[in-house]
């Protein structure tokens, strides 16, 4: 398979001296090049047209600064590649709501990068909650260090939530505290989370240096911990303490190549067809990415107005955009109603009789308007999940 790298940072360079190192990966364009020298040079490309017209390409890891990374994303998947995209995608979940509208008919392939979920211990936790072996379910509490040049919000909760979802299932409200206030947080960023049936989640990231990055499972007979290196370059160990008695069984999971299973799930992802049942898809898929970048978004309004956010979820297609669209252009012609109307009637008294002629043209408007509604049955259906899929979107409660 080969490779198109885009950006420059340690990320993209770990990632390309990984691939390299894989006897069925080539990496054969790297957008824009990395600076001060690298096996890869050769192959830089500073132009991005350029690299992802590069002959035979087969798939694309899309980094870059966060900033651009989003319209990177979006011609990657344009091209149709099966595209590995490190997480975040940008500011917000918009660069994943353009792939997922459009990847019916550019048959692109996008996972994020996203690998915490797929850790033999995260699977040993799931299987922890699902057969009831600590008793009554609690909490789930993910404490996670992160860099100090790197927001807590939009970078680090946005990778430590998807962990967190894969256990507790979709979250229906949050709640964030920051320190200092405010929607960017430098030293701490807490966030409370609530899933059906009052199921709780706490994440806890910190600024302060730390080099283990736990995920622990509460019950009433007692908790397993996973306890990571966030950047998978040590081994990880799972400890199971009982809430009866103080002694505890640690195990030793060693080594574990996240990049080998994140490219592992691609490669399924890529197997499928464009359109097969997004339950047949592997997680970390595009739906797991968008509702991780969701909840940021609903942190960020958290930290800005001090409350709980309460999350809803709506199907987006071309009719719900559609809807949409009319819903906001419907508020608009009554508003403009309402300010044109009393405005016509009051000319002539005022010496502008021709003003009066303008109330005439709210009828036509509004039976044009009504007309155009009629073409949301023209807009072919889109196919239903019992599940869900990734063209979901949150409608927050204000």
């Amino acid at each position: 398979m080969k490779i198109l790298i885009i950006g420059d940072g340690d990320d993209e360079r770990v990632w390309a001296e990984w691939a390299i190192e894989q006897d069925d990966l080539d990496v054969i364009a790297v957008q824009p090049g990395f600076a001060g020298g690298s096996l890869f040079d050769g192959c830089a490309i500073a132009d991005l047209d350029e690299a992802l017209a590069t002959p035979g390409l087969d798939a694309a890891i899309v980094g870059g600064p966060i900033e651009q990374r989003a319209e990177a994303l979006r011609r990657a998947a344009a091209e149709g590649l099966a595209t590995l995209c490190l997480h975040p995608p940008g500011l917000d979940s918009e660069a994943y709501y353009q792939v997922a509208m459009s990847r019916h008919e550019t048959g692109a392939v996008v996972v994020p990068d996203l690998p915490l979920r797929l850790h033999p211990g995260v699977g040993r936790l799931r299987e922890a909650i699902a057969a009831g072996t600590l008793g009554a379910f609690r909490a789930i509490r993910h404490e996670s260090p992160a860099e100090a040049d790197e927001s807590l919000v939009r970078v680090a909760f946005a990778r430590a939530v998807d962990v967190v979802r894969a256990l507790l299932g979709e979250v229906e409200a949050l709640t964030a505290n920051g320190d200092p206030p405010g929607v960017n947080p430098e030293h701490e960023l807490v966030v409370q989370l609530r899933a059906e049936a009052g199921r709780r989640a706490e994440i806890r990231l910190s600024s302060e240096p730390g080099e283990t990055a736990r995920v622990m499972v509460v019950g009433s007979n007692g908790s397993v911990t996973l306890e990571y290196d966030p950047y998978f370059e040590s081994p990880a160990r799972l400890i199971q303490r009982a809430s009866t008695r103080d002694v505890e069984q640690t195990t030793d999971l060693g080594f574990w190549d996240s990049h080998a299973a994140v490219f592992d799930v691609l490669r399924a992802s890529r197997a499928l067809a464009p359109d097969a049942d997004v339950r047949l898809a592997p997680s970390p898929s595009l739906h797991d990415g968008t509702r991780s970048m969701e909840l940021t978004e609903a942190v960020v309004r958290s930290l800005r107005r001090g409350r709980t956010i309460d999350l809803h979820y709506e199907r987006i297609s071309e009719a719900a955009s559609f809807k949409s669209i009319m819903t906001s252009t419907g508020c608009m012609l009554l508003l403009g109603s309402l300010f044109v109307l009393p405005l016509a009637l009051a000319g002539p008294a005022l010496g502008f009789n021709w003003t009066i002629y303008i109330a005439y043209l709210i009828l036509p408007i509004l039976i044009l308007f009504t007309a155009v509604q009629l073409l949301r049955f023209g807009i072919k259906p889109e196919p239903t999940h019992d599940d869900g899929d990734d063209l979901d979107q949150p409608s927050p409660s204000k």
